[in-house]
């Protein structure tokens, strides 16, 4: 199993190929760099793409977190 560590957003959403973001509302787990844009099931977070953009509407409802092997 992959290990995860959380990290905290304090300068801006982290992004990356190993980072994600994880809804603590739906439990989605979204690419931090997706090819297109793309929100969880419950609509509190949404990344545009085309606008390079990560928007969320409850940060506490919001986990940041790299995966790691």
């Amino acid at each position: 199993m992959k290990r995860r560590i959380y990290l905290n957003p304090v300068a801006g959403y982290p992004a990356g190929p190993d980072i994600f973001y994880e809804c603590s509302r739906c439990k989605d787990v979204i690419a931090s760099e997706p090819e297109d844009g793309i929100g969880c099931s419950c609509k509190n977070i949404f990344i545009d793409v085309d606008a390079g953009r990560v928007s969320v509407r409850d940060e506490s409802m919001m986990q940041i977190f790299r995966e790691i092997s």
